[in-house]
C-alpha cells in the first residue's frame, strides 16, 4: 500500500513537473520571442522536463521502473521542430549513459526510429491549424514511441518478454497517449485564447475609434451647418448692418462650439500638462464656485462650499477647471427637481481630496463602471465629452477619482491629488 502511495506520489509529481515547464512557455514567452529564441526556450524546458521525469521514475512491485519522459519529448518535438527534436534525442541517450542504464543501446534504437517517424509528422503537425488533426498526429507520434518501443523487445531483446514487461506497456499504453493529448489540448487552448483576446482587444479600439469618429461628425457637423445657413444669408444683398452683425455673432458661436469640441477630444487622446503651477486648492474652488453659482440658481440648486484648508497641488490651472467645472454641472444636472451640492476639501494621508456630493437621482453599479468611456453618457442629451476630458485631466495630474452612488439618493465623486510643498 505504501508502494502504491508513493508511486501516485511520484506520477503526480512527474505531471506537475512537466505541465509548470509547458505552462510557463506557452502562457508567457512563446509569443514575446523570435523563432530561433523560442526553439532554444522549449528545447530547454522539454530537456529539463525529460531529466526530471528520469530523476523521479515509477518502480514498480516487478522491479521494473518506468517514467514519462516520452511525454514531455514528444510535445517538445512538435511545438519545437525538428532541431530540438534532435537536440532532445541526444538529451536524453546522453543522460542514459551518465545514469549508466543497461539498456542504452536498445534506447538509442528506438529514439532513432522515434526521431525518424518525427521528422515525417512535425512539418504537417506545424501547417495544421485545426485542434483534432493536430491531436491525431500527436496520438500517432505517441503510437510510433510505444511501436518503437515493442519492435525493439521482439527483435533484439524477445527472452525479456514476461508478463511484466505487458504491465508496463499497458500502463504505458494508457497513460502516455492521455498525457501528449491533455498537453496539446491545453497548449492549443491557450494558443487560441491568445488570439480571441488579442482580436478583442483589437474590436475594443476599432469600436471606440468608430463610435469617437460618430461623435466628432455629430457635434461637429451640427455648428458648421449653423454657420454654412448662415453665411449663406449673409450673401443677401438687402441685409441691415443690424441682421449682418447677428449672423456673424451665431456663425462665430457655433464655429467656438465646434473648436470647443475638438479641444476636448484632443484633451482626452493627448492628456498632458503644458503650464504646470503651484495651485491654491482653496482659491480655485471659490473661483468655480462663483462661476457655477448662477447656473445652479437657474436649477434651484444650492451649493455648499466647505474649503478651509489652504492645500496646494501640482497641475495646470485650465484643466483644473475644466475638471471641476464639468464635475460640478453634471452634478446640478442629476437634480432636476433641485437639491444641494456640497463641496469639501481636506488632506488625507498627503493627498488633497475634493469631495462634490449631490442628492441627485444617483447611478447604478454599471453606470458607475463605465464612467470615463468614450461616448458614455447618463443623460439624454449628453455626449460623455465633460466626464471622458475630466477622467483624462485627473490621470495627466496624476490624480484618482473615486465614486460612490446609490439610485434616487445621489452620488459621491472624491478627487485626489497628490499634495505639493513646493
Amino acid at each position: 500500500m505504501s508502494t502504491a502511495f508513493d508511486n501516485l506520489q511520484t506520477f503526480l509529481l512527474n505531471i506537475f513537473l512537466v505541465y509548470f515547464c509547458f505552462s510557463i512557455y506557452f502562457k508567457f514567452i512563446e509569443r514575446k520571442a523570435n523563432t530561433l529564441t523560442n526553439e532554444l526556450i522549449i528545447a530547454l524546458v522539454s530537456g529539463i522536463s525529460i531529466v526530471l521525469c528520469m530523476i523521479f521514475p515509477i518502480t514498480l512491485p516487478t522491479g521494473y521502473s518506468l517514467d514519462f519522459l516520452q511525454i514531455p519529448f514528444i510535445i517538445g518535438a512538435l511545438y519545437g521542430g525538428r532541431r530540438v527534436t534532435v537536440f532532445l534525442t541526444f538529451i536524453l541517450v546522453t543522460y542514459r549513459f551518465f545514469l549508466n542504464t543497461p539498456d542504452t543501446d536498445t534506447t538509442l534504437i528506438i529514439y532513432c526510429l522515434l526521431l525518424i517517424s518525427l521528422w515525417w509528422i512535425i512539418p504537417m503537425f506545424n501547417k495544421t491549424v485545426t485542434m483534432r488533426k493536430k491531436v491525431y498526429l500527436a496520438l500517432l507520434a505517441s503510437f510510433f514511441e510505444l511501436f518503437s518501443r515493442i519492435t525493439k523487445f521482439v527483435l533484439l531483446m524477445p527472452e525479456n518478454i514476461t508478463m511484466d514487461y505487458f504491465i508496463i506497456y499497458i500502463t504505458s499504453l494508457i497513460i502516455q497517449p492521455i498525457g501528449i493529448l491533455f498537453f496539446v489540448v491545453f497548449n492549443e487552448n491557450s494558443r487560441r485564447n491568445a488570439i480571441l483576446s488579442k482580436e478583442i482587444r483589437k474590436f475594443e479600439k476599432l469600436k471606440t475609434v468608430s463610435e469617437l469618429a460618430a461623435s466628432i461628425s455629430h457635434e461637429v457637423r451640427n455648428p458648421l451647418t449653423v454657420t454654412r445657413g448662415f453665411i449663406q444669408l449673409l450673401r443677401d444683398p438687402d441685409l441691415t448692418e443690424k441682421e449682418k452683425k447677428l449672423y456673424i455673432n451665431f456663425s462665430m458661436e457655433a464655429l467656438n462650439k465646434a473648436e470647443a469640441t475638438i479641444t476636448d477630444y484632443l484633451a482626452f487622446a493627448k492628456p498632458s500638462l503644458d503650464h504646470v503651477e503651484r495651485l491654491d486648492l482653496k482659491k480655485e474652488l471659490d473661483y468655480i464656485a462663483n462661476i457655477v453659482n448662477p447656473f445652479a440658481e437657474i436649477n434651484n440648486v444650492m451649493i455648499e462650499c466647505q474649503n478651509g484648508m489652504d492645500i496646494y497641488v501640482s497641475g495646470e490651472k485650465q484643466q483644473l477647471h475644466q475638471c471641476l467645472i464639468n464635475l460640478i454641472k453634471n452634478g446640478i444636472e442629476s437634480m432636476p427637481d433641485g437639491g444641494k451640492l456640497h463641496i469639501h476639501l481636506q488632506k488625507i494621508n498627503e493627498k488633497a481630496v475634493i469631495t462634490v456630493t449631490d442628492t441627485g437621482i444617483g447611478m447604478t453599479d454599471e453606470q458607475m463602471e463605465r464612467l470615463g468611456t468614450p461616448y458614455y453618457t447618463t443623460k439624454v442629451k449628453g455626449t460623455g465629452l465633460g466626464t471622458m476630458v475630466m477622467y483624462s485631466s485627473m490621470k495627466a495630474m496624476q490624480g484618482e477619482i473615486k465614486v460612490e452612488s446609490e439610485v434616487g439618493k445621489g452620488t459621491r465623486f472624491s478627487l485626489l491629488f497628490p499634495v505639493t510643498e513646493h
